[in-house]
């Protein structure tokens, strides 16, 4: 399925369309909405289905096109897209525009032959164009394998690398209930909504009984254990603040995920805490004996030089049982060998227990020897470091800290601003719709980052980069879930 830009007209005329996508994002216009019209003629059967919103006059491509303007070399990128264009004697106004739709629609019949049998939708708004398009890339082609052909099919024109691949098309779209039929793919556009610039849909169905048939009997018993799944569906899509993309998993799972609901989604309370200067913030919960079954795992049953480790490792995870932060920012203590200041990194978490005795046993054990203790901001503080850098942990008001240096000790014990209360991490967090309460997040301060990165690189990023990565802010990624559903998102801001 990879390979699909290299079938249609197959490599010429996909490639022109991929440019012509992003030119439209130099090019906007007004209020359309993206949709998922073809579906109506997609057999009931396709496994996989994206529709790509090709009109430049989109709400969506007006947003991109807004967004876009933040940065000063858009309009060189978009000269170049059309330099490029005209080299395929392709001129984007006079023939990429009019044989556009408003959406163009991939559907796949089935990921067997390579991913080869798959069709494109279109309805363009000037059918003379479209055709006059085609067949100029087609012309361009030197091998005839990689031609496009097309054919008129319900209002919508189909193309393929096979003719073979059309007429199969139509005939089970004739002979079959359609995809705007199916209650999984209704359900999984709805779920996604209108506001992005590409949405997808798997069918979850088919790929179990394809992973059931390539898998074996050895796969079956893992397979029975996941539970079912119905659908997964995808969506690209901007605001006015940036650009997100959700993942959404839809099913019920089975036993496999029995564990899954020990960790609930929880509201992550380590913000207060984690100082405001962070560059990168990790938050994810652990579970009740999450280590528990390492002495069965195959793993080490049949490594014994590791299995040294899992004791170790079960006594882990009693510590991070609770709910737990990485974050790194930037740091205090130097090296003699290192010419700039150490990026400070903490682990913090919330054990039912103490978790200094724990690592106590860890450092003895596999350390050779006993940690010293030192005080830090009034703290006791177990230490096993030189010249300010190495490991440093203490239970701290509750909370379990393992961290480089002893910034992190007070960093945590300090009256300071914290992350929750930095403007840019509670703008990016609305912006990406982050939910109260997660399954886990991922948080980069990106405009932070670049310069702190420059520092200890000791030099500049060039010009042409630099003034042009200045829009992007800041970086989200969370899990949540819903009934029945698990959801993946990723937000970029950009201002």
């Amino acid at each position: 399925m990879a390979d699909w830009a290299e079938m249609l007209g197959m490599r010429r005329l996909t490639g022109v369309l991929a440019a012509a996508a992003l030119l439209a994002a130099g090019c906007g216009g007004t209020t359309a909405q993206p949709g998922t019209g073809a579906s109506s003629i997609v057999p009931a059967s396709a496994p996989a289905f994206i529709a790509v919103d090709s009109n430049p006059d989109s709400s969506q491509w007006r947003t991109i096109d807004r967004l876009a303007s933040k940065f000063p070399d858009k309009q060189k990128a978009v000269d170049s897209i059309k330099q490029e264009m005209s080299k395929e004697e392709v001129d984007w106004n006079k023939d990429v525009k009019p044989a556009l739709g408003d959406e163009l629609d991939f559907v796949w019949l089935d990921f067997e032959n390579g991913g080869q049998n798959f069709v494109l939708l279109v309805q363009p708004h000037n059918a003379a164009k479209f055709k006059d398009f085609v067949d100029k890339a087609n012309k361009a082609e030197d091998d005839p394998g990689n031609r496009a052909v097309y054919e008129k099919f319900r209002g919508w024109y189909v193309l393929a690398p096979a003719q073979t691949t059309i007429d199969r098309f139509e005939r089970q779209s004739n002979a079959q209930g359609s995809l705007a039929e199916e209650h999984s793919f209704t359900e999984s556009m709805d779920r996604l909504g209108n506001d992005a610039v590409v949405r997808s849909y798997i069918n979850g169905k088919f790929l179990m009984n394809l992973a059931q048939k390539y898998g074996g009997t050895q796969a079956q018993k893992y397979l029975d254990k996941l539970g079912t799944l119905d659908w997964i569906a995808a969506r690209l899509g901007a605001t006015s603040e940036g650009v997100g993309f959700d993942a959404i998993v839809h099913g019920t799972p089975g036993s496999l995920f029995r564990g899954a609901s020990k960790s609930p989604a929880y509201s992550p309370k380590l913000l207060d805490a984690v100082p405001a200067d962070a560059l990168l913030f990790l938050s994810f919960r652990g579970s009740k004996n999450m280590f528990g079954g390492l002495q069965k795992n195959a793993f080490f049953q049949n490594a014994p030089q590791f299995r040294q480790f899992v004791q170790p490792l079960q006594q882990i995870g009693r510590v991070l049982e609770g709910e737990n932060a990485i974050y790194l920012r930037p740091g205090t203590a130097r090296s003699p060998s290192v010419p700039f200041a150490i990026p400070e990194v903490t682990l913090v978490s919330t054990p039912k227990t103490a978790g200094t005795p724990i690592v106590d046993r860890m450092v003895k054990r596999l350390g050779g020897g006993s940690p010293r203790t030192q005080t830090v901001a009034g703290t006791r503080v177990h230490a096993m470091a030189s010249a300010g850098v190495g490991l440093y942990y203490a239970d701290v008001d509750g909370r379990f800290v393992v961290t480089d240096q002893p910034s992190g000790i007070r960093g945590l014990k300090g009256s300071g601003a914290s992350l929750s209360d930095s403007k840019e991490f509670q703008q990016t967090k609305a912006a990406a719709g982050v939910p109260g309460k997660t399954w886990g997040m991922v948080y980069v301060n990106i405009s932070a980052s670049v310069p702190y990165g420059e520092k200890l690189a000791q030099r500049h990023i060039p010009a042409e980069i630099a003034r042009n990565i200045k829009p992007l802010r800041s970086a989200v990624e969370y899990a949540a879930s819903h009934t029945h559903e698990f959801q993946l998102t990723f937000f970029l801001r950009i201002k």
